[in-house]
C-alpha cells in the first residue's frame, strides 16, 4: 500500500497511515488505493486524528475571535502555551507591573499571528509572576484581516498585532504595537507615568 501524502504534514503522517489502515480493515469492500490514493480519505483521515486527543494529538482550535481569557488561550493554542512556559521575566518587567494599578490593558492580538504568539504570553506569565492583580486587561482576538463581529478592533483603530493599548478611567493613554521598545512591562509603565 503507497501512501499519498505528500502535503500532510510529517506530525500526522504515521497517524494518517494508521487511520488509512483502520478505514482498510472496516471498509472490506472498498479498494485499499481507493482509500489511500483518494486527497479527500486524506485529508478527511488528517481531520479525525487530529482531533483524537486519544491519538496522543494536540488539539488546536481554530483561530479565535473576540474576548478569550487567559486560561482558555493558554489551553487551546499550544504555541502560546509553549512561549509562556519557556518565558522567564526580569525583575525589572516584575517591578513594573506595580506601577500599573490604576490602569486596564485592551489586548488586541491573533492567534494566528507569530508576534502575538511571543508577546502576548510573556505578558501573561510576567502578570501571574508578580502576584499582583494588576493590571485589570482583556484579550480580544481578531482575525486575520485584523476585524471582529463587535467592532473592538475598528473602534481602536488596529492596524497591527499585537497592540497593547493601555486605558485609564476608559481613555487611551498609549499603547504598544507589535513589539517593545525595552520590555512590555516596561514600556506600559513608561507610558503610565508619561499619562501622570
Amino acid at each position: 500500500m503507497v501512501l499519498k501524502n505528500r502535503f500532510v504534514p510529517n506530525v500526522l503522517k504515521p497517524l494518517v497511515a494508521m487511520l488509512a489502515l483502520a478505514l482498510f480493515v472496516s471498509a472490506a469492500s472498498a479498494s485499499a488505493s481507493a482509500i489511500v490514493d483518494s486527497g479527500e480519505a486524506a485529508s478527511d483521515a488528517a481531520g479525525v486524528i487530529a482531533s483524537s486527543t486519544e491519538a496522543g494529538v494536540v488539539d488546536q482550535a481554530p483561530d479565535a475571535v473576540g474576548e478569550i481569557s487567559g486560561e482558555a488561550l493558554l489551553a487551546q493554542f499550544p504555541a502560546f502555551m509553549n512561549e509562556y512556559k519557556s518565558y522567564q521575566p526580569s525583575k525589572a518587567e516584575l517591578e513594573a507591573v506595580a506601577a500599573l494599578e490604576d490602569d486596564t490593558l485592551l489586548i488586541l492580538f491573533g492567534t494566528w499571528c507569530h508576534d502575538s504568539e511571543r508577546e502576548v504570553p510573556r505578558l501573561l506569565k510576567t502578570l501571574d509572576a508578580s502576584g499582583l492583580d494588576v493590571p485589570r486587561f482583556t484579550l480580544f482576538a481578531v482575525d486575520r484581516t485584523k476585524r471582529d463581529p463587535e467592532g473592538i478592533a475598528k473602534k481602536h483603530g488596529l492596524k497591527y498585532t499585537p497592540t497593547f493599548i493601555l486605558l485609564r478611567d476608559g481613555e487611551e493613554v498609549g499603547r504598544v504595537v507589535e513589539r517593545a521598545d525595552t520590555s512590555l512591562t516596561q514600556d506600559l509603565k513608561a507610558l503610565a507615568a508619561a499619562a501622570e
